[in-house]
Formats: structure tokens, C-alpha cells, sequence
């Protein structure tokens, strides 16, 4: 039996006369599709597909010398170098861009110089801090980085200009509310498995 809270109800108006139309789509059902989609978009961008399209994407667009090392880069070490790139030059300003604790990010940068994409260099008058700076194959990443981001900015623009104002703002309180919840409502694991 379906409870009168499951089926999705709306009054809709014709012609001065106000009618009721009941979905034919209970509320279980649509927040089980939603969760279906939901799965699928974060597969998608996960690559659990085996694609990803991203590095594909950052790949085509960078000397071929640095593919090995897009294939192999963190996200995180991504958008450190991104950082960099856009002004953070030592590990405590990083750090705090990032969000992330000055050893972790310590410990990408030195994989990012490794890899030659960041380059360390002394800071006049200041015998501790050391400025970080992009090499030519570093800035090459990340203007890459940069037009990959924008690309799809702009086709997430164009597809949402589809939808109504209405459409967009159920939209918009949706995922607010989704991402005001943390990760209790998109992971609830209690670690016991059983």
C-alpha cells in the first residue's frame, strides 16, 4: 500500500479552475532514481568507468613529455600547482589556500619539483622561507588546467540555461541543502558493515 506521504502531489491552475493532478511517480521512487543519477554522476567523474576525461583533456593539451606525469598526479597536487600558479609562493601560504596541513602540502610540492613543474628559490633577506615558483612545464599545466576548468564552466552554463528559473532554483536549494548536510548524507557509514 502507498502512504498519502509518498505520492507526490501538485495544484496546478486552468483557466481560472484549480485542479489536482497526483504523479503517477510515488516520492520513493523518484528519491531512488535520484540516488541512481546522483551514483552515476559521481562514477562518471570518478572514472570508474576507466576514463578520465580530465586528464585526457590535460594530456592532449600539454607537451607529450608530461604525460606520465598527468597520468600519475593527485587532484590535490593539480590544484596545488594551480595555487602556485596563481600567487601562493611558499607552503604556509599554499597551505592555507588549500586548506590543507602544511605537511601534506609540503609533501606534493616536493613531488611537483621532482616532477619539474615547480622550482624552489630563496627568499632575499629570509634564510627559512623558500619561494616556490612554476617551471615552463608547470605553467604549461596549469594554463591547461585553467582552460579545462573554464571549458566546463561554460558548457555547465549553456546545459542549466535549458531549465526554467523555477527549475533552477529547486535546483540550486537542492544542492545547497545537499552540500549544507556534509558527507553524513552522501557517505552515512557507520564503519560496522554488518
Amino acid at each position: 500500500m502507498v502512504s498519502a506521504d509518498m505520492v507526490s502531489e501538485e495544484t496546478i491552475t486552468l483557466d481560472r479552475h484549480c485542479a489536482k493532478i497526483v504523479s503517477v511517480k510515488t516520492k520513493a521512487a523518484a528519491v531512488t532514481e535520484i540516488t541512481e543519477l546522483l551514483s552515476a554522476l559521481a562514477d562518471r567523474y570518478a572514472g570508474a568507468d576507466g576514463v578520465d576525461e580530465e586528464r585526457d583533456y590535460l594530456v592532449a593539451a600539454c607537451p607529450d613529455r608530461l604525460e606520465p606525469t598527468i597520468r600519475e598526479m593527485s587532484t590535490l597536487a593539480m590544484h596545488l600547482l594551480a595555487g602556485i600558479g596563481e600567487g601562493a609562493t611558499n607552503i604556509v601560504g599554499l597551505a592555507a589556500q588549500s586548506r590543507q596541513l602544511k605537511g601534506t602540502v609540503s609533501k606534493h610540492v616536493q613531488r611537483l619539483v621532482e616532477a619539474g613543474l615547480v622550482e624552489r628559490g630563496p627568499v632575499e633577506n629570509n634564510r627559512k622561507e623558500v619561494r616556490l615558483s612554476l617551471t615552463a612545464d608547470g605553467a604549461a599545466l596549469v594554463s591547461a588546467h585553467r582552460r579545462m576548468h573554464e571549458e566546463k564552466s561554460d558548457a555547465l552554463a549553456a546545459f542549466l540555461l535549458r531549465y526554467t528559473n523555477a527549475e533552477l532554483q529547486t535546483l540550486t536549494a537542492v544542492l545547497g541543502d545537499l552540500v549544507a548536510s556534509g558527507t553524513s548524507v552522501l557517505l552515512p557509514f557507520t564503519g560496522r558493515g554488518r
